[in-house]
């Protein structure tokens, strides 16, 4: 399929058109692959919003120019034709529904001025449909959204990063200042116990103390509702009137809403404090042990070719290129869990580890020529 275009009048519609275009050619791709005639019909009605989309973006100025849209080839084509054969579906979508809410997040006014706000409507219920079915689109169920509210991504996400970047740099920062591959084994597992009992430590009192300063918060809003209730009556009034109550309304409101204390309490918390009173901070074990898991996992990664006892030159690459492996897959993972971009996410993390890497070998090896 080849879509005639007219050149855009400024660089930023021109990628707007390109990226439709691309993004034209990943569904145009997975219609080919979808498991039934439905998800191949939804594939390729998000393929032509999306290059209904290039085509309003387009100014109308001389010198029209062609594209093809199945034969454009960028790497998110390339990953998602390879995801194709390797995932499902519903995995997929959910990648694609990530991509498309970034892309309204940032340009949300573009869509509206350009009038293409029910294609990029219809394409989110299409994406929610693909990802989940219809209870996916009803309750606008988002992934990890449990694991986000008990602390545990956070956790787990940091847990890892740490125990690869401080374990990969403690092992180079090692064996350039010692060739016995034993004691770069030695520091290596003490780093990772050492490394993964004091987060677990310290996500534990963390969110303990987090926990308990909530409580103690709460605590004070009660008595304060139980000793000075027409203040905080008052409170609660300018409260409703700054979400657009008039006077009349938002003293009637705030009678009936101090008229039963649970209720008041409810809305003090969540209004005055900004706290959640179903959610005072997670659970300190889940976040502990989560964190305790996820370095030692990730600081295992730089160590496993000295546990097979691999040594010299041959260790240590195959270390560096397994941690930065891990960190590209950790970083990519985050990337997409949080809506942002996976690549920019895995490069991130993988300049992160460099950098961090490279000081500590130059140190050790450095130490390690004074030594010797």
């Amino acid at each position: 399929m080849v879509v005639q275009l007219n050149t855009p009048k400024s660089h930023d519609r021109y990628l707007q058109v390109r990226t439709s275009l691309k993004n034209a050619a990943i569904y145009a791709a997975l219609a080919e692959v979808a498991n039934d005639e439905g998800q191949a019909r939804d594939f390729n009605r998000l393929r032509d919003i999306e290059i209904a989309f290039a085509k309003r973006w387009s100014s109308s100025a001389a010198g029209d120019f062609s594209l093809p849209v199945n034969g454009r080839f960028s790497i998110s084509l390339a990953f998602y034709k390879l995801a194709s054969k390797i995932l499902s579906v519903q995995w997929i979508s959910q990648s694609l529904r990530g991509r498309f809410r970034r892309r309204l997040s940032n340009e949300r006014d573009h869509f509206v001025d350009s009038g293409l706000r029910d294609g990029a409507v219809e394409s989110m219920k299409v994406l929610e449909r693909l990802s989940g079915g219809e209870e996916a689109e009803i309750n606008h169920i988002e992934p990890g959204s449990l694991a986000t509210r008990s602390g545990a991504l956070r956790a787990t996400v940091l847990g890892v990063n740490d125990g690869l970047v401080s374990n990969t740099a403690l092992i180079l920062g090692v064996t350039a200042g010692t060739s016995d591959p034993g004691l770069v084994l030695l520091a290596g597992v003490a780093g990772l116990v050492g490394g993964a009992l004091s987060m677990a430590a310290g996500e534990y009192v963390s969110v303990v103390s987090q926990r308990e300063f909530n409580e103690n918060l709460v605590r004070w809003e009660r008595a304060e509702l139980a000793l000075w209730a027409d203040e905080e009556e008052a409170e609660l009034v300018e409260i409703l009137r700054a979400k657009g109550l008039s006077q009349e309304e938002a003293t009637s409101a705030a009678a009936r809403i101090m008229s039963d204390p649970d209720v008041a309490l409810d809305m003090h918390v969540r209004e005055e404090l900004g706290i959640d009173p179903d959610d005072l901070g997670g659970s300190p074990i889940l976040a502990a042990a989560s964190s305790l898991v996820a370095f030692a996992g990730g600081a295992l990664v730089p160590l496993l070719p000295y546990i097979v006892g691999m040594s010299g030159t041959a260790s240590i690459v195959t270390s560096a290129l397994g941690s930065g492996a891990a960190l590209l897959i950790v970083g990519g993972g985050l990337g997409w869990l949080s809506g942002n971009s996976a690549l920019y996410g895995a490069l991130r993390m993988l300049v992160v580890g460099l950098v961090a890497g490279a000081i500590t070998f130059g140190l050790g090896s450095l130490v390690g020529r004074q030594l010797g």
